[in-house]
């Protein structure tokens, strides 16, 4: 008998979760930037190319070393390399989905009985989903990923059979967070083995080898010429340098971090008050790297304050995203205009408005048209026929 009074192997019945109270917010941000934002850009990106490939004159000739100041041109191309990186992400869904299965030693026998229960559980509330599973790994739970196209599957370990066991409810929980995925198509994008998800949870590594790796060497090269003492403003003009790279490098990952983190919370809305028993309780290690899901005590919180903030956070997430990223937009262009002895507040404040009222403005028509399409984009996706 299990913890919810019911033999192990039957398949459950009850009412079907709900649906996704937010958009998919990082389907959006994918659309968007292949759609819009790429192509705006494409010109800024060509010519850091071109000035990467010393196609352009060097305006700091003079200074020993600059020539390496040219690579910290690659941070104006990590926008680039984040779409690039989605493109593949969803590009190679299914070539992804193997490598799971390879990486995580997934296999299709479901003959232990709790094995069964889970798999008859998840069908019942996903038709379109397989279940596979590896007891031998210790350190995850259960995990969402693609197999191909409008074919979700669910990877169960070890500890989530324990916890299926011992807590049923909180196991339900898992499975029913990780099926939200699955209707919500989040797993064309995130999960393991994304080239976007990598990309994200690196960011501090391309910091460090595009922007502070050769001011670093500009600056070392300066003292071996003598001169680094004598020029205090050479030292100011790397710091800014820094610190422009840095707002840069941090607003070409805000969307989809907001994506994912709304994505998360979204789930977790699915999954229900128990849900926060699990997050409790059950530690294992991640799949991807803290940036790429909430802290667990702010999910934890709004678990515990009820659907309402669930939903709201889901919902809200992704917009919220926007004036963070603006926020770092602001401290590359001030960083930048500082040099000039000027503010460069009001010019990024223009070009964020220019760039961004088309993507709002999808996304509020998006938002409102929601409750009408996440019937039809859950049959789409996993195909199924969702719960009202």
């Amino acid at each position: 008998m299990t913890a919810a009074g019911a033999p192990e192997g039957a398949c459950p019945s009850g009412p079907q979760p709900p649906l996704s109270p937010a958009p998919p917010w990082l389907l959006f941000w994918f659309l968007t930037a292949v759609c819009w934002t790429a192509p705006h850009r494409f010109p800024g990106w060509r010519d850091t190319v071109l000035d990467l490939l010393g196609a352009t004159p060097n305006p700091a000739a003079t200074v020993p070393g600059s020539d390496l100041l040219r690579v910290a041109g690659l941070v104006d191309l990590v926008p680039a390399f984040v779409v690039l990186a989605a493109v593949v992400t969803v590009a190679g869904a299914g070539v992804r989905g193997r490598l799971v299965e390879r990486r995580y030693r997934l296999g299709d026998d479901l003959r232990t009985p709790t094995l069964a229960a889970i798999a008859a559980y998840a069908r019942a509330r996903l038709p379109a989903v397989e279940v596979r599973a590896n007891l031998r790994r210790t350190d995850l739970l259960a995990f969402a990923y693609l197999r191909r196209p409008r074919r979700p599957r669910l990877a169960v370990f070890a500890p989530l059979v324990v916890l299926w066991r011992r807590d049923r409810a909180a196991a339900e929980a898992v499975v029913r967070h990780e099926l939200a995925h699955c209707r919500q198509g989040d797993t064309l994008l995130a999960g393991a083995t994304s080239p976007l998800a990598f990309v994200v949870r690196h960011w501090f590594g391309l910091f460090v080898w595009t922007a502070v790796v050769p001011v670093g060497a500009v600056w070392f090269a300066d003292v071996l010429d003598g001169a680094a003492y004598a020029t205090p403003d050479l030292l100011a003009g790397l710091g800014l340098m820094l610190l422009s790279a840095l707002g840069t490098l941090l607003a070409a990952v805000t969307l989809p971090v907001a994506g994912a983190w709304s994505a998360e919370f979204a789930a977790d809305h699915v999954a229900g008050a128990a849900a926060a028993t699990r997050l409790g309780a059950a530690k294992p290690r991640r799949v991807t790297a803290p940036l790429t899901h909430p802290p667990m005590a702010l999910r934890r919180r709004l678990l515990d304050a009820g659907p309402r903030a669930t939903a709201l956070a889901a919902i809200a997430c992704y917009p919220l995203g926007w004036l963070v990223q603006l926020g770092w937009l602001l401290l590359a262009a001030n960083a930048v205009w500082l040099q000039l002895g000027e503010s460069g507040t009001p010019r990024a404040l223009g070009l964020w408005a220019a760039a961004g009222w088309p993507v709002w403005t999808a996304a509020a028509l998006f938002l409102a048209a929601w409750p009408l399409l996440r019937r039809p984009w859950a049959r789409l996706v996993s195909r199924r026929t969702p719960a009202a």
